[in-house]
C-alpha cells in the first residue's frame, strides 16, 4: 500500500492509496477511512456509509478482478464525501435486485440504497466505481 497523495492544505480534501485489494486487509482501509472522516468532522451516519462503501468496493475488486491492484480515493466535496476505487478490469458492475437467500450479490444494491449516489464508468485502463455520501 502506498499513500499517493494528500492535500497540502491545513485540512486535506482528499486521500489516495495505491493498494492490492485483499479481503484480509479490508479492516485496515476501513480504519484509514474512519480517520479521514474524523479529521473531516463527519458524523456517525456519514462515516458508517463511507466505511461500507470502502469495504464493498474493495471487496468487489478482491473478488472479481484478476489483478487486484487498485486505487482507493476519498474526497471531501462541498456537501459530500466521495469514495472512488479504480481498477484494471473493463467489466462494469451490474446492480440487480438481490436474491435475499443468497450469501452474496447484494452489496452494491444495498450501498446504492444507503448512499446519495453510486456510479461507475470505464477508464482507459479499466473502470472507476464511486459512491457519494451527502454530509447533510
Amino acid at each position: 500500500m502506498t499513500l499517493t497523495s494528500r492535500s497540502t492544505d491545513a485540512q486535506p480534501l482528499s486521500y489516495s492509496w495505491l493498494l492490492t485489494a485483499r479481503r484480509s486487509e479490508l479492516a485496515h482501509f476501513r480504519r484509514l477511512a474512519k480517520l479521514a472522516m474524523r479529521e473531516w468532522d463527519q458524523d456517525d451516519a456519514v462515516t458508517e456509509v463511507v466505511l461500507h462503501g470502502v469495504t464493498e468496493l474493495l471487496a468487489n475488486v478482491a473478488r472479481h478482478v484478476p489483478d487486484p491492484r487498485c486505487r482507493l480515493e476519498l474526497f471531501l466535496e462541498e456537501d459530500a464525501v466521495r469514495v472512488t476505487v479504480t481498477d484494471s478490469s473493463a467489466a462494469l458492475p451490474r446492480i440487480t435486485l438481490p436474491d435475499w437467500s443468497a450469501e452474496e450479490g447484494r452489496g452494491l444494491w444495498l450501498l446504492r440504497e444507503m448512499a446519495d449516489g453510486l456510479g461507475f464508468e470505464p477508464t482507459a485502463g479499466g473502470k472507476r466505481v464511486w459512491v457519494r455520501v451527502g454530509t447533510r
